[in-house]
């Protein structure tokens, strides 16, 4: 069985639900003898179930959805042509599914032309207070639908941020790491430049849990990210892969500017003085990407150089 993305499954969905809630009205108004809107309702069926099969086969769907929403905005202006002001019901669905399909700057624009052009096919027909009525509920419909879908994808993007951010010390977590080193060995199949890998652990933490407590430990954690951070370039990313393990990960450097880095990072941490005055040291290991490197070997790599650094009397670099 195939595992669908949220965004294939709401596509697949709305095109969906448009073909079965379209299509009893093409036989309904071809059977009461209304064939241009009948013929009119039976293409936009069909037009739903295509979108439909083109995305269940092939999962393309950012040029699909643009396509869509042009579509449903068409369907809605072209039923009001052909069948006046009492297709304007139509509309509002059309917006919200427009500010669905479509991010939501082109959603405004799309639906702005769409209730411009809507006003411009319907004054001449109605008189003005019912022409002010449907403007302003249209506009109304936009307006509501951009602040909640801005509210939605706000949400979105916040709960995106907190799952690939560790609470305690605000570097990334396993999975931003793995999916950091996916990127990275996936550019290295198109370019191939030399990166390396830093694991970091702290040296005999568990004492200064043990002598000081889990809330002092913790905050030296957040103080070791806080200074690594801010003695390690834009570009670096720094991830917490255990309790008191970190990794980052240096855009672009050679394995002997790597260990520039690492040397410079270890002598930070050792000459700072944390809370209750307490010391501590790194242990870190370095390596380089290697050509056949899957995610687990390039860091199996590091732990064991890391390993080698701690078997030397640890606050080294290997």
């Amino acid at each position: 069985m195939v595992n669908r993305t949220t965004p294939e499954k709401a596509l697949l969905s709305l095109s969906l639900l448009t073909a079965i809630t379209i299509s009893p009205f093409a036989f309904l108004r071809w059977f009461q003898g209304d064939t241009s809107l009948a013929i009119f309702d039976g293409i936009t069926s069909l037009i739903a179930i295509i979108f439909f099969l083109y995305i269940l086969i092939t999962r393309k769907i950012d040029i699909a959805k643009k396509i869509f929403a042009i579509l449903v905005a068409l369907a809605a202006l072209i039923t009001i042509i052909i069948k006046g002001e009492s297709q304007i019901l139509w509309v509002s669905p059309a917006i919200i599914a427009i500010h669905h399909l479509v991010p939501l700057r082109l959603a405004r624009v799309f639906t702005s032309l769409l209730i411009l052009a809507i006003s411009i096919i319907i004054y001449p027909r109605v008189d003005l207070i019912s022409f002010c009525t449907i403007i302003a509920t249209l506009g109304l419909t936009a307006s509501l639908s951009s602040v909640i879908f801005r509210s939605y994808y706000d949400k979105q993007n916040e709960l995106s941020l907190l799952a690939s951010i560790d609470p305690l010390t605000s570097s990334g977590n396993r999975r931003a790491l793995d999916l950091k080193l996916a990127q990275v060995i996936t550019s290295q199949n198109r370019e191939t430049y030399t990166m390396c890998l830093i694991l970091i652990d702290l040296d005999d933490f568990k004492e200064v849990n043990d002598d000081y407590g889990h809330a002092a430990g913790d905050q030296i954690l957040v103080s070791v990210c806080e200074l690594i951070v801010k003695h390690t370039r834009v570009l670096d990313s720094l991830y917490r892969f255990g309790g008191d393990e970190f990794i980052i990960v240096p855009l672009n450097m050679s394995i002997e500017a790597t260990k520039i880095l690492a040397e410079k990072i270890r002598d930070i941490i050792e000459q700072h003085r944390f809370a209750n005055n307490i010391k501590l040291t790194l242990s870190i290991g370095v390596a380089e990407y290697n050509t056949l490197d899957t995610p687990e070997s390039w860091i199996s790599r590091a732990d064991k150089a890391l390993y080698k650094a701690k078997e030397n009397g640890r606050n080294k670099v290997h």
